[in-house]
């Protein structure tokens, strides 16, 4: 586990979908970017860089092994999670992790 990944502990979820969101810091883990120009391959992750603290619910609508609300559409999916990716390597930066 890396120093970025282990930074989830206890972390607010910055994503926060909207009727999915747990708001629950015991939940938050470092949810990684599913896009290709991240790192993101055939059985890769993408770079620990590139990714989001999640709650468990938003990391698994995310990742598309829950079910997404009707209030929300894949691209709504996609740019609270590139917001939440955005607010989260601030975090990185003042933690002094990149």
């Amino acid at each position: 586990m890396s120093k970025i990944t282990k930074s989830a502990r206890n972390e607010n979820c910055t994503i926060n979908l909207i009727g999915v969101c747990s708001y629950n810091p015991d939940s938050v883990v470092w949810a990684h970017s599913n896009k290709g120009m991240h790192g993101k391959g055939l059985g890769l992750k993408a770079n620990d860089e590139h990714g989001a603290y999640a709650c468990y619910p938003c990391h698994m609508t995310y990742d598309r092994q829950i079910k997404r609300p009707k209030n929300l559409s894949l691209e709504d999916v996609e740019e609270a999670f590139t917001m939440g990716m955005l607010k989260s390597r601030q975090i990185l930066k003042d933690k002094g992790l990149i």
